[in-house]
């Protein structure tokens, strides 16, 4: 698979990020996350806690229904 991510969402903690990876997984989707609380000097509060859903490109209509369903609006294509 080519390696060209791209940025989908943006939620505003890492734990519901995680969660959102989780079910974007089990659509067969890969899914990275990339914010402040992934660093080597996690910080978690107001909006440093901000976390970044990046998917592959290809990914991205999949992904955006999954989000549609859990009330997470995508971010607009590039």
């Amino acid at each position: 698979m080519e390696d060209n991510f791209v940025c989908i969402a943006k939620v505003p903690d890492v734990n519901e990020a995680r969660v959102v990876a989780a079910r974007l997984a089990s659509e067969g989707v890969e899914t990275r996350l990339h914010g402040e609380p992934m660093g080597p000097f996690p910080m978690t509060v107001g909006r440093f806690a901000e976390t970044e859903l990046w998917v592959a490109a290809e990914n991205r209509p999949t992904a955006a229904i999954v989000l549609g369903d859990l009330g997470i609006e995508c971010l607009p294509l590039p």
